[in-house]
C-alpha cells in the first residue's frame, strides 16, 4: 500500500489547543497558590525599620508573636512545647543542620522585649542562631 503525499501531510498535524488550555490553567493554579501564601500570614503591626535587603532564600518557618507575646504559625496559636516541635521537625527534615533551617520572626511593634527575648534564647538552645526579624518598611522608604 502506497501513501500519497497529501495523506501523509494529514497525520503529521498537531493540535496545540489541549496543551495551551493546560499551560493556562498551571498559570492561574501557581498565581492563585502565590497568593495564598500571603493570605496565611497573621495581619501584625510589625516594626518600621529599613532593615536589609530581602535575601532569596526560602524561609523555612514563619512565627509571629502578637502584642501579648502569644506565639503563631501559620496563623495558630501555639505552645513553646508545641513550637519546639515544630522546630525539631525542620530540624530533622534539614538532616540536623541548624544552617539550613531558615526562621522568621514577625513580632508586633508594642511586643515588650521579653517575649522576643525568650523566643530567641529557645532558638539557641536547637542551635538555630540564623533567625531573620521581619519589620515593615517606613513610609518614605527609609535609607
Amino acid at each position: 500500500m502506497r501513501f500519497t503525499r497529501a495523506a501523509r501531510r494529514r497525520f503529521m498535524m498537531f493540535d496545540m489547543t489541549p496543551m495551551i488550555d493546560v499551560v493556562l490553567q498551571l498559570i492561574i493554579f501557581f498565581m492563585y497558590t502565590s497568593q495564598f501564601a500571603q493570605l496565611a500570614r497573621t495581619p501584625i503591626e510589625m516594626p518600621e525599620e529599613a532593615g536589609d535587603k530581602a535575601e532569596h532564600k526560602p524561609i523555612t518557618l514563619t512565627i509571629d508573636i502578637d502584642a501579648t507575646g502569644q506565639l503563631l504559625v501559620e496563623g495558630e496559636i501555639v505552645t513553646s512545647d508545641e513550637l519546639d516541635r515544630l522546630l525539631q521537625i525542620e530540624l530533622d527534615k534539614a538532616g540536623g543542620d541548624p544552617a539550613a533551617v531558615r526562621v522568621l520572626i514577625r513580632p508586633d511593634r508594642t511586643l515588650p522585649s521579653l517575649h522576643l527575648n525568650r523566643l530567641a534564647d529557645r532558638l539557641a538552645r536547637l542551635g538555630l542562631r540564623g533567625w531573620r526579624l521581619g519589620t515593615s518598611v517606613p513610609m518614605g522608604g527609609g535609607a
